[in-house]
């Protein structure tokens, strides 16, 4: 038994509603019919049953089904009978008399017990579960066997009489014991799910509190009943019914009991919508059949009319409904779903910064009803919507206090962190939700990081061309400006001995080509730092070449392995260069080892550069210092990248960049450079 008999209860109910409402038009019911609470058993235990046919909670389900269908039976077999001279009418009353004490014991002893998931609290209350299943069964052997007229409202029938009573059912010690035991199993039924509640924590808790209060309000209102008189007895045994049912309402809506806020939510909608559309068929047949008589047209229009009505009112009931359950217009997957397709197309960074990820946290507070939520990147960028002071510096999953952090990653590396706050926690729906959020907020977070990244690279950039052009400026300034300076006034001076003095200004030219030559040299070193010119001569591989000749002594010798690399666009000359240079330069003065090699290749449309050394290697984590951040720079500047890799047999380090748009050469290359012009290429020259 599930949904269909949570269905039936439902349908059974309705229908012993109906009848109980032509006997009372016809004055054929008997005070108290109790018809109220086997109406709200019915149709509230019923509608739980069949809000649960989505959930995994099967006992739970088959259980309310059972309450409401023994209910509605109840009330429409009693019902039934009270109609007169109908078929089988005897034993409508006999099931009437005696099936509602299935519902009532049930919710009374049964049904605390395996709150909320069907499970029992623990082995050592099984013992009680059975001592109810036991009550159920002597309450209702009991009043299955009581006579009519010796109930305790009785039923005086001059014709209908019970066909097994038996006066066994009236002793007092039957009666003593049938109340010793509903009370004895009651108290440890409530004090089971007490002990559950003790026991639980977080989300659990807050669902496990309502559903003590509910199974406690039953409790005091069916107390209540029995202190009463027939007609508000009547009325309090019905209300009885009911403190269950709401608090389970309450468990599902506020803290995701069962995690079927979905299905209520369109449950309400749907039975708003058809009641709606009965409403106005039956208003519209009535006014058109008045205005116009018996006209055979009237369901018709009526029909149309409700078609038209239905469409737009299925929306707006729904939108209504959605945000009086989930606190929102959309339901929570839909509204997310949307989220993450925002997410996945939104290519901007700064649309992602500022706009997407603020609109993550805020839908992520409002689907899940959570009083905050906050997500960090890893480099600090934080959105923040609702009370955040709540999350505090953990970086744990707190349940006590109801934070749930889900991390971010994106390729396996972490991104940021999702942080939401709801009191009790969030259930495993819910955790279901952040997940899948939080695979499109990490891909979203990469991007952010990368836009910061590149900016923050930019800026390096920036800070280096600018470092160069000061230096630049300072030798200029300090060093080539003053030396050309003093030339000049000494060809000044020179020039006034030329008539006067020509030997005199003779010896005065002679010492100033020492120091035109010194200054060329300084120009010709200067303009090597801004772009050696052996590549525009001579191509990368041959620079390379001679650069290794250069950097190698008789302790440290250094090899290259270096292809013919011509038609390189200029900025990866230079870029490669600069790079070997300050590796080669670094391996030599600080490796301690016997060689370095080096070596470069085109492969897969990218330029490898390779420098290792046989040395003492690097610290476990080496300091970034201005070479390595320099070398980073140049191949990220081209797309690239560059890796670093240490140990004790020595140091590795890698760059990989792009080949640009190649450049094509004028003219071959060579992979060497003459001997003959290798005095041509060191920083400092002859004066021509």
């Amino acid at each position: 038994m599930g949904a269909v008999g949570g269905l039936v209860a439902v349908v059974t109910g309705i229908l012993g509603g109906l009848l109980h409402a032509v006997n009372a038009a016809a004055d054929r019911v008997h005070t108290p019919s109790f018809w109220f609470m086997g109406l709200a058993t019915a149709i509230a235990y019923g509608a739980v049953s069949v809000m649960l046919r989505r959930s995994d909670a099967v006992w739970i389900r088959r259980a309310t089904a059972a309450i409401g269908v023994s209910s509605g039976l109840a009330l429409l077999a009693m019902e039934w009978a009270w109609l007169g001279a109908v078929p089988l009418a005897g034993f409508a009353l006999w099931i009437g008399s005696w099936l509602w004490v299935v519902a009532y014991v049930a919710i009374l002893s049964v049904l605390p017990h395996v709150l909320p998931r069907g499970e029992v609290t623990s082995p050592r209350w099984r013992p009680a579960v059975w001592l109810s299943v036991a009550t159920l069964v002597v309450a209702s052997t009991v009043w299955a066997i009581t006579p009519y007229d010796q109930q305790d409202f009785p039923l005086e029938l001059r014709e209908l009489v019970n066909p097994i009573g038996m006066s066994l059912a009236t002793h007092p010690v039957t009666v003593i014991g049938v109340g010793v035991l509903l009370l004895v199993s009651t108290a440890l039924a409530i004090a089971s799910l007490a002990a559950r509640w003790r026991r639980s924590g977080g989300l659990a808790r807050q669902q496990l509190k309502w559903l003590l209060l509910g199974a406690a309000g039953t409790l005091v209102l069916a107390g209540l009943a029995r202190a009463f008189p027939a007609g508000p007895t009547e009325v309090i045994a019905g209300l009885a019914m009911l403190p269950v049912p709401i608090a389970l309402g309450i468990a599902v809506l506020r803290h995701g009991l069962w995690e079927i806020d979905v299905v209520i939510s369109r449950s309400i909608t749907y039975a708003a919508l058809s009641a709606a559309v009965i409403v106005v068929y039956l208003t519209t047949v009535s006014l058109l059949g008045s205005i116009l008589g018996d006209w055979t047209g009237a369901p018709v229009v009526a029909t149309a009319l409700a078609a038209l009505v239905a469409l737009p009112l299925h929306a707006r009931l729904q939108r209504w409904v959605n945000l009086r359950v989930h606190g929102d217009v959309e339901e929570p997957h839909v509204a997310l779903a949307r989220l993450g397709d925002r997410l996945a197309a939104a290519s901007d960074p700064q649309e992602l910064s500022t706009r997407v990820l603020p609109a993550v946290v805020a839908q992520v507070t409002r689907s899940l009803r959570a009083s905050g939520a906050r997500l960090v990147l890893v480099d600090g960028t934080t959105a923040v919507f609702g009370n955040t002071a709540v999350f505090g510096d953990s970086i744990e999953t707190d349940v006590a206090t109801g934070v749930a952090r889900v991390p971010l990653t994106y390729g396996g590396l972490p991104t940021g962190e999702l942080m939401v706050h709801r009191a009790g926690g969030l259930d495993a729906s819910d955790h279901l939700v952040l997940a899948r959020l939080a695979t499109q907020a990490g891909i979203a977070a990469h991007t952010v990081l990368l836009a910061h990244e590149v900016q923050r690279a930019r800026e390096a950039v920036v800070v280096a061309r600018e470092e160069e052009r000061r230096q630049l400026r300072r030798d200029l300034h300090d060093d080539i400006g003053p030396a050309l300076a003093a030339v000049a006034l000494q060809a000044e001076a020179a020039l006034k001995l030329a008539v006067d003095d020509p030997d005199a200004a003779a010896a005065l030219i002679a010492r100033l080509a020492p120091r035109l030559n010194q200054t060329v040299g300084d120009v010709r070193a200067l303009v090597h730092e801004l772009r050696p010119p052996t590549l525009d001569e001579f191509g990368l591989a041959a620079s390379v070449h001679e650069l290794a000749a250069r950097m190698s002594t008789p302790d440290v010798p250094v090899t290259a392995d270096v292809p013919d690399l011509a038609g390189l666009s200029a900025a990866l000359d230079v870029a490669a260069y600069r790079i070997v240079a300050e590796a080669v330069t670094n391996a030599v003065r600080h490796a301690g080892g016997s060689s370095v090699q080096v070596r470069l290749a085109v492969a897969g449309g990218n330029l490898e550069i390779e420098v290792f050394d046989d040395g003492r290697g690097l610290p476990a984590e080496p300091v970034p210092g201005l070479g390595l951040t320099s070398m980073r720079l140049r191949a990220e500047e081209l797309g690239g990248e560059l890796s670093l890799s240490t140990s004790a047999r020595g140091t590795r380090l890698s760059a990989r960049i792009p080949v640009a748009t190649q450049v094509p050469a004028e003219r071959p290359l060579p992979t060497r450079l003459p001997v003959d012009r290798l005095a041509d290429t060191q920083p400092a020259g002859r004066l021509a």
